[in-house]
Protein backbone atom coordinates (compact mmCIF):
# COMPACT_ATOMS: atom_id res chain seq x y z
CA UNK A 1 0.00 0.00 0.00
CA UNK A 2 1.06 3.62 -0.43
CA UNK A 3 2.32 5.70 2.47
CA UNK A 4 -0.96 7.62 2.52
CA UNK A 5 -3.03 4.44 2.48
CA UNK A 6 -0.80 3.08 5.25
CA UNK A 7 -1.55 6.13 7.39
CA UNK A 8 -5.27 5.59 6.83
CA UNK A 9 -4.87 1.88 7.62
CA UNK A 10 -3.28 2.71 11.00
CA UNK A 11 -5.74 5.51 11.82
CA UNK A 12 -3.40 8.47 11.48
CA UNK A 13 -4.91 10.33 8.54
CA UNK A 14 -7.17 12.80 10.38
CA UNK A 15 -4.79 13.93 13.08
CA UNK A 16 -5.81 16.20 15.93
CA UNK A 17 -2.71 15.81 18.02
CA UNK A 18 -0.88 17.01 21.09
CA UNK A 19 2.90 17.27 21.11
CA UNK A 20 3.20 15.67 24.53
CA UNK A 21 6.33 16.03 26.63
CA UNK A 22 5.20 15.86 30.26
CA UNK A 23 7.74 16.83 32.85
CA UNK A 24 7.22 17.01 36.62
CA UNK A 25 7.54 20.59 37.84
CA UNK A 26 10.88 19.82 39.52
CA UNK A 27 12.41 18.36 36.36
CA UNK A 28 15.50 20.14 35.05
CA UNK A 29 17.69 19.32 32.10
CA UNK A 30 20.76 19.60 34.30
CA UNK A 31 19.40 17.24 36.95
CA UNK A 32 17.35 14.91 34.79
CA UNK A 33 19.37 12.02 36.23
CA UNK A 34 16.98 12.17 39.16
CA UNK A 35 14.50 10.60 36.70
CA UNK A 36 17.14 8.59 34.82
CA UNK A 37 16.11 10.34 31.59
CA UNK A 38 13.29 12.43 30.10
CA UNK A 39 11.05 9.53 29.03
CA UNK A 40 7.74 9.88 30.88
CA UNK A 41 5.66 7.73 28.50
CA UNK A 42 6.02 4.56 30.54
CA UNK A 43 4.45 2.88 33.52
CA UNK A 44 7.00 4.32 35.93
CA UNK A 45 5.21 7.69 35.54
CA UNK A 46 1.60 6.59 35.01
CA UNK A 47 0.14 9.17 37.39
CA UNK A 48 0.93 11.95 34.89
CA UNK A 49 -1.20 10.51 32.09
CA UNK A 50 -3.36 7.82 33.68
CA UNK A 51 -6.15 7.85 36.28
CA UNK A 52 -4.70 4.87 38.11
CA UNK A 53 -3.60 5.20 41.72
CA UNK A 54 -1.14 3.11 43.68
CA UNK A 55 -3.85 2.57 46.30
CA UNK A 56 -2.37 5.00 48.81
CA UNK A 57 -3.38 8.36 47.42
CA UNK A 58 -5.55 10.30 44.98
CA UNK A 59 -5.99 9.56 41.33
CA UNK A 60 -3.41 10.80 38.87
CA UNK A 61 -3.69 13.78 36.55
CA UNK A 62 -4.89 11.71 33.59
CA UNK A 63 -3.53 14.00 30.86
CA UNK A 64 -4.53 11.65 28.04
CA UNK A 65 -8.17 11.54 29.17
CA UNK A 66 -8.20 15.33 29.36
CA UNK A 67 -6.81 15.73 25.86
CA UNK A 68 -9.38 13.29 24.48
CA UNK A 69 -12.43 14.56 26.35
CA UNK A 70 -11.77 18.28 26.52
CA UNK A 71 -9.80 18.94 23.33
CA UNK A 72 -11.01 16.21 21.00
CA UNK A 73 -7.45 15.01 20.43
CA UNK A 74 -6.90 11.63 18.76
CA UNK A 75 -3.11 11.56 18.46
CA UNK A 76 -0.11 11.91 20.78
CA UNK A 77 3.25 13.03 19.41
CA UNK A 78 5.97 11.64 21.70
CA UNK A 79 9.66 12.52 21.99
CA UNK A 80 11.99 10.61 24.33
CA UNK A 81 11.42 6.86 24.42
CA UNK A 82 13.97 4.80 26.31
CA UNK A 83 14.75 1.20 25.60
CA UNK A 84 12.56 -0.88 27.95
CA UNK A 85 14.12 -2.78 30.84
CA UNK A 86 11.93 -5.90 30.94
CA UNK A 87 14.32 -7.76 33.25
CA UNK A 88 13.04 -5.65 36.16
CA UNK A 89 9.69 -4.60 34.67
CA UNK A 90 10.56 -0.92 34.20
CA UNK A 91 10.28 1.53 31.30
CA UNK A 92 7.22 -0.36 30.03
CA UNK A 93 5.57 1.75 27.31
CA UNK A 94 2.85 -0.73 26.45
CA UNK A 95 0.73 0.52 29.35
CA UNK A 96 0.93 4.04 27.89
CA UNK A 97 -0.09 2.78 24.45
CA UNK A 98 -2.90 0.74 26.02
CA UNK A 99 -4.26 3.90 27.66
CA UNK A 100 -4.12 5.67 24.30
CA UNK A 101 -6.09 2.79 22.79
CA UNK A 102 -8.74 2.97 25.52
CA UNK A 103 -9.30 6.60 24.56
CA UNK A 104 -9.30 6.02 20.79
CA UNK A 105 -5.91 7.68 20.33
CA UNK A 106 -2.76 6.78 18.40
CA UNK A 107 0.82 7.72 19.29
CA UNK A 108 4.18 8.03 17.66
CA UNK A 109 6.89 5.62 18.76
CA UNK A 110 10.10 7.66 18.69
CA UNK A 111 13.61 6.59 17.94
CA UNK A 112 14.87 9.25 20.29
CA UNK A 113 17.65 11.77 19.97
CA UNK A 114 19.71 9.82 22.50
CA UNK A 115 19.93 7.02 19.94
CA UNK A 116 20.86 9.69 17.38
CA UNK A 117 23.64 10.89 19.71
CA UNK A 118 25.04 7.37 19.86
CA UNK A 119 25.23 7.30 16.06
CA UNK A 120 26.63 10.78 15.56
CA UNK A 121 30.23 11.83 15.01
CA UNK A 122 30.32 14.40 17.78
CA UNK A 123 32.68 15.15 20.69
CA UNK A 124 32.25 14.48 24.40
CA UNK A 125 30.31 11.26 24.07
CA UNK A 126 30.54 8.62 26.76
CA UNK A 127 32.43 5.43 25.87
CA UNK A 128 29.26 3.38 25.50
CA UNK A 129 27.48 5.93 23.27
CA UNK A 130 28.34 4.14 20.04
CA UNK A 131 26.51 3.08 16.86
CA UNK A 132 26.34 -0.42 18.34
CA UNK A 133 24.40 0.98 21.32
CA UNK A 134 22.12 2.86 18.92
CA UNK A 135 21.41 -0.32 16.98
CA UNK A 136 20.67 -2.22 20.19
CA UNK A 137 18.31 0.54 21.39
CA UNK A 138 16.32 0.32 18.16
CA UNK A 139 16.14 -3.45 18.43
CA UNK A 140 14.85 -3.22 22.02
CA UNK A 141 12.20 -0.62 21.19
CA UNK A 142 11.10 -2.60 18.13
CA UNK A 143 10.86 -5.80 20.18
CA UNK A 144 8.62 -4.05 22.72
CA UNK A 145 6.25 -2.70 20.05
CA UNK A 146 6.03 -6.07 18.28
CA UNK A 147 6.05 -8.24 21.41
CA UNK A 148 2.39 -9.22 20.99
CA UNK A 149 2.57 -10.97 17.64
CA UNK A 150 2.51 -10.11 13.96
CA UNK A 151 1.15 -6.61 14.45
CA UNK A 152 2.29 -3.55 16.37
CA UNK A 153 1.02 -2.87 19.87
CA UNK A 154 -2.42 -1.24 19.84
CA UNK A 155 -2.01 2.50 20.11
CA UNK A 156 1.16 2.64 18.00
CA UNK A 157 0.42 4.82 14.95
CA UNK A 158 3.80 5.47 13.34
CA UNK A 159 7.53 5.36 13.94
CA UNK A 160 9.29 8.69 14.41
CA UNK A 161 12.96 9.01 13.48
CA UNK A 162 14.68 11.52 15.80
CA UNK A 163 13.47 15.04 16.48
CA UNK A 164 14.63 17.75 14.07
CA UNK A 165 17.79 15.88 13.12
CA UNK A 166 19.14 18.92 11.25
CA UNK A 167 19.52 20.88 14.51
CA UNK A 168 21.41 18.29 16.55
CA UNK A 169 24.85 16.68 16.85
CA UNK A 170 26.49 16.15 13.46
CA UNK A 171 23.24 16.93 11.55
CA UNK A 172 23.84 13.99 9.27
CA UNK A 173 20.85 12.70 7.26
CA UNK A 174 22.70 9.41 6.72
CA UNK A 175 21.87 8.52 10.35
CA UNK A 176 18.17 8.95 9.56
CA UNK A 177 18.48 6.47 6.71
CA UNK A 178 20.44 4.04 8.88
CA UNK A 179 17.78 4.11 11.60
CA UNK A 180 15.03 3.45 9.06
CA UNK A 181 17.05 0.60 7.57
CA UNK A 182 17.55 -1.01 10.98
CA UNK A 183 13.80 -0.86 11.63
CA UNK A 184 13.03 -2.53 8.30
CA UNK A 185 15.61 -5.23 9.01
CA UNK A 186 13.77 -6.04 12.25
CA UNK A 187 10.48 -6.21 10.32
CA UNK A 188 12.05 -8.50 7.76
CA UNK A 189 13.43 -10.73 10.51
CA UNK A 190 9.85 -11.32 11.69
CA UNK A 191 8.65 -11.63 8.09
CA UNK A 192 5.93 -9.07 8.85
CA UNK A 193 3.18 -8.67 6.27
CA UNK A 194 2.82 -5.28 4.64
CA UNK A 195 -0.33 -4.59 6.66
CA UNK A 196 1.64 -4.83 9.93
CA UNK A 197 4.36 -2.31 9.00
CA UNK A 198 3.86 1.17 10.42
CA UNK A 199 4.43 4.45 8.56
CA UNK A 200 7.81 6.00 9.31
CA UNK A 201 7.87 9.75 9.96
CA UNK A 202 10.79 12.16 9.89
CA UNK A 203 10.17 15.60 11.34
CA UNK A 204 12.19 18.74 10.69
CA UNK A 205 12.15 22.32 11.83
CA UNK A 206 10.54 24.99 9.65
CA UNK A 207 13.96 26.38 8.85
CA UNK A 208 14.71 27.44 5.28
CA UNK A 209 16.86 25.24 3.06
CA UNK A 210 16.90 24.83 -0.71
CA UNK A 211 14.31 27.58 -0.96
CA UNK A 212 11.65 25.84 1.15
CA UNK A 213 10.77 25.54 4.81
CA UNK A 214 11.39 22.11 6.33
CA UNK A 215 11.28 20.04 3.17
CA UNK A 216 14.83 20.97 2.14
CA UNK A 217 16.15 18.94 5.06
CA UNK A 218 14.06 15.99 3.95
CA UNK A 219 15.47 16.27 0.45
CA UNK A 220 18.84 15.57 2.08
CA UNK A 221 17.35 12.39 3.53
CA UNK A 222 15.91 11.50 0.11
CA UNK A 223 19.31 11.96 -1.54
CA UNK A 224 20.96 9.57 0.94
CA UNK A 225 18.07 7.13 0.76
CA UNK A 226 17.92 6.92 -3.01
CA UNK A 227 21.66 6.25 -3.12
CA UNK A 228 21.32 3.04 -1.10
CA UNK A 229 21.14 -0.33 -2.88
CA UNK A 230 18.35 -1.55 -0.59
CA UNK A 231 16.40 -0.56 2.53
CA UNK A 232 16.00 -4.06 3.86
CA UNK A 233 13.53 -5.83 1.59
CA UNK A 234 12.61 -2.58 -0.23
CA UNK A 235 14.17 -0.72 -3.07
CA UNK A 236 14.80 2.86 -1.90
CA UNK A 237 12.04 4.34 -4.07
CA UNK A 238 9.55 1.67 -3.05
CA UNK A 239 10.36 2.31 0.60
CA UNK A 240 9.76 6.05 0.19
CA UNK A 241 6.47 5.53 -1.63
CA UNK A 242 5.19 2.91 0.81
CA UNK A 243 6.43 4.11 4.19
CA UNK A 244 7.70 7.70 4.36
CA UNK A 245 5.88 10.58 6.08
CA UNK A 246 7.27 14.12 6.17
CA UNK A 247 6.60 16.27 9.23
CA UNK A 248 7.57 19.84 9.99
CA UNK A 249 7.06 22.37 12.77
CA UNK A 250 5.71 25.75 11.65
CA UNK A 251 5.34 28.75 13.94
CA UNK A 252 4.12 30.94 11.07
CA UNK A 253 0.70 32.58 10.97
CA UNK A 254 -2.29 30.87 9.37
CA UNK A 255 -2.25 32.53 5.91
CA UNK A 256 1.38 31.54 5.41
CA UNK A 257 0.60 27.94 6.41
CA UNK A 258 -2.21 27.88 3.86
CA UNK A 259 0.22 29.03 1.17
CA UNK A 260 2.80 26.46 2.24
CA UNK A 261 0.38 23.54 2.01
CA UNK A 262 -1.46 24.58 -1.14
CA UNK A 263 1.42 25.90 -3.22
CA UNK A 264 4.98 25.96 -1.94
CA UNK A 265 5.23 22.38 -0.69
CA UNK A 266 3.65 20.47 -3.61
CA UNK A 267 5.53 22.63 -6.11
CA UNK A 268 8.79 21.93 -4.32
CA UNK A 269 8.45 18.14 -4.47
CA UNK A 270 7.53 18.31 -8.16
CA UNK A 271 10.41 20.66 -8.99
CA UNK A 272 12.91 18.28 -7.35
CA UNK A 273 11.49 15.12 -8.90
CA UNK A 274 10.59 13.66 -5.50
CA UNK A 275 7.39 11.59 -5.12
CA UNK A 276 5.01 13.59 -2.93
CA UNK A 277 4.84 12.09 0.60
CA UNK A 278 2.11 12.55 3.21
CA UNK A 279 2.75 15.59 5.40
CA UNK A 280 1.84 16.50 8.97
CA UNK A 281 2.69 19.21 11.48
CA UNK A 282 4.23 17.76 14.62
CA UNK A 283 4.68 21.11 16.42
CA UNK A 284 2.11 23.77 15.59
CA UNK A 285 2.02 26.91 17.71
CA UNK A 286 3.80 30.06 18.75
CA UNK A 287 5.42 31.52 21.83
CA UNK A 288 4.07 34.44 23.79
CA UNK A 289 7.29 36.28 22.91
CA UNK A 290 6.52 35.84 19.21
CA UNK A 291 2.87 36.92 19.37
CA UNK A 292 3.02 39.48 22.18
CA UNK A 293 0.45 38.23 24.68
CA UNK A 294 -1.45 35.15 25.78
CA UNK A 295 -4.57 36.45 24.00
CA UNK A 296 -2.68 36.97 20.72
CA UNK A 297 -1.06 33.54 21.13
CA UNK A 298 -4.56 32.03 21.25
CA UNK A 299 -5.71 33.98 18.19
CA UNK A 300 -2.56 32.87 16.33
CA UNK A 301 -3.27 29.25 17.26
CA UNK A 302 -6.84 29.53 15.97
CA UNK A 303 -5.63 30.76 12.57
CA UNK A 304 -2.96 28.06 12.38
CA UNK A 305 -5.44 25.28 13.11
CA UNK A 306 -7.90 26.66 10.56
CA UNK A 307 -5.14 26.46 7.93
CA UNK A 308 -3.91 22.97 8.87
CA UNK A 309 -6.76 21.01 7.38
CA UNK A 310 -6.45 17.23 7.00
CA UNK A 311 -6.90 16.32 3.35
CA UNK A 312 -5.43 19.58 2.04
CA UNK A 313 -2.13 19.84 0.17
CA UNK A 314 -3.39 17.73 -2.75
CA UNK A 315 -4.91 15.24 -0.31
CA UNK A 316 -1.59 14.53 1.41
CA UNK A 317 -2.07 16.55 4.63
CA UNK A 318 -2.62 14.27 7.64
CA UNK A 319 -3.27 16.93 10.28
CA UNK A 320 -1.46 18.76 13.05
CA UNK A 321 -0.21 18.41 16.60
CA UNK A 322 -0.46 21.39 18.91
CA UNK A 323 2.86 22.35 20.53
CA UNK A 324 3.01 21.60 23.44
CA UNK A 325 0.99 20.21 26.39
CA UNK A 326 2.57 22.32 29.14
CA UNK A 327 4.70 25.36 29.68
CA UNK A 328 8.13 24.16 30.74
CA UNK A 329 9.87 26.13 33.48
CA UNK A 330 13.14 24.32 32.80
CA UNK A 331 13.44 25.75 29.28
CA UNK A 332 15.01 29.07 28.29
CA UNK A 333 13.57 31.91 26.25
CA UNK A 334 10.76 31.29 23.82
CA UNK A 335 10.72 27.54 24.44
CA UNK A 336 9.39 28.22 27.94
CA UNK A 337 6.09 29.84 26.92
CA UNK A 338 4.82 27.42 24.27
CA UNK A 339 2.12 25.19 25.67
CA UNK A 340 -1.62 25.08 26.24
CA UNK A 341 -1.37 24.39 29.99
CA UNK A 342 0.65 25.68 32.92
CA UNK A 343 1.07 24.46 36.47
CA UNK A 344 -1.71 25.84 38.67
CA UNK A 345 -5.03 25.07 40.34
CA UNK A 346 -7.77 24.07 37.88
CA UNK A 347 -11.53 23.78 38.21
CA UNK A 348 -11.89 22.67 34.57
CA UNK A 349 -9.77 19.54 35.27
CA UNK A 350 -9.20 19.27 39.05
CA UNK A 351 -6.92 16.23 39.05
CA UNK A 352 -5.13 15.02 41.04
CA UNK A 353 -7.59 15.81 43.80
CA UNK A 354 -4.66 16.57 46.10
CA UNK A 355 -2.14 18.85 44.38
CA UNK A 356 0.75 18.46 44.46
CA UNK A 357 0.65 14.74 45.11
CA UNK A 358 4.01 13.00 45.44
CA UNK A 359 3.95 9.67 43.64
CA UNK A 360 6.34 6.89 44.58
CA UNK A 361 7.96 4.96 41.76
CA UNK A 362 11.04 3.01 40.70
CA UNK A 363 13.80 3.91 38.25
CA UNK A 364 16.27 1.60 36.52
CA UNK A 365 19.98 1.61 37.29
CA UNK A 366 22.85 -0.69 36.35
CA UNK A 367 25.65 -2.23 38.36
CA UNK A 368 29.28 -2.57 37.27
CA UNK A 369 28.41 -5.83 35.47
CA UNK A 370 25.76 -4.09 33.39
CA UNK A 371 22.91 -5.80 35.24
CA UNK A 372 19.79 -3.67 35.83
CA UNK A 373 18.27 -3.10 39.23
CA UNK A 374 15.50 -0.85 40.54
CA UNK A 375 16.02 2.19 42.75
CA UNK A 376 13.29 4.02 44.66
CA UNK A 377 12.23 7.46 43.56
CA UNK A 378 9.28 9.83 43.46
CA UNK A 379 7.78 12.61 41.37
CA UNK A 380 5.22 15.36 41.97
CA UNK A 381 1.88 15.25 40.18
CA UNK A 382 0.22 18.66 40.04
CA UNK A 383 -2.88 20.19 38.56
CA UNK A 384 -2.50 22.24 35.40
CA UNK A 385 -4.62 25.23 34.45
CA UNK A 386 -5.69 25.97 30.88
CA UNK A 387 -4.22 28.90 28.96
CA UNK A 388 -6.23 30.84 26.39
CA UNK A 389 -4.73 28.89 23.49
CA UNK A 390 -6.13 25.70 25.08
CA UNK A 391 -9.62 27.06 24.47
CA UNK A 392 -8.67 27.98 20.90
CA UNK A 393 -7.94 24.26 20.39
CA UNK A 394 -11.27 23.34 22.01
CA UNK A 395 -13.15 25.60 19.60
CA UNK A 396 -11.25 24.30 16.56
CA UNK A 397 -11.61 20.61 17.33
CA UNK A 398 -14.78 20.38 19.44
CA UNK A 399 -16.77 23.29 18.00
Amino acid sequence: MSALDRCKHFGVSNIRGIAYMPGPSNYTKEKKAQYFDSDFYNGDFHALWSPKSDGTGPYGRSDLHRFSEKLGANFIHCYDWSAPVPEIGLRNHLVFLARCTELGMKATVPISNYTYLCMADTPNKKPWETPATAHLNIQKVFKEIYSQGQGPAPGAGMWKIFNEYELWYDRNPAHVVTAMTWLVEEEDRLNLPDSARLPIMVDCSFGMKDGIEGAGYVKDVWDRLIGQPRIGSYSPRDFWNARFVFATNPQNDGPDITSFLSTRLPQYWTSRGIPIPPVMFTELGSSIEQTGSEQKQAEWMARQLAASVPGSSNGMMLGACVFINEQRPWEDGWERSFGVLKFGASTEWPWPSTSPYVMQTLYPAWNEKGEPYAVKGSYPVEQQVAKLNYFAVVKAWKG
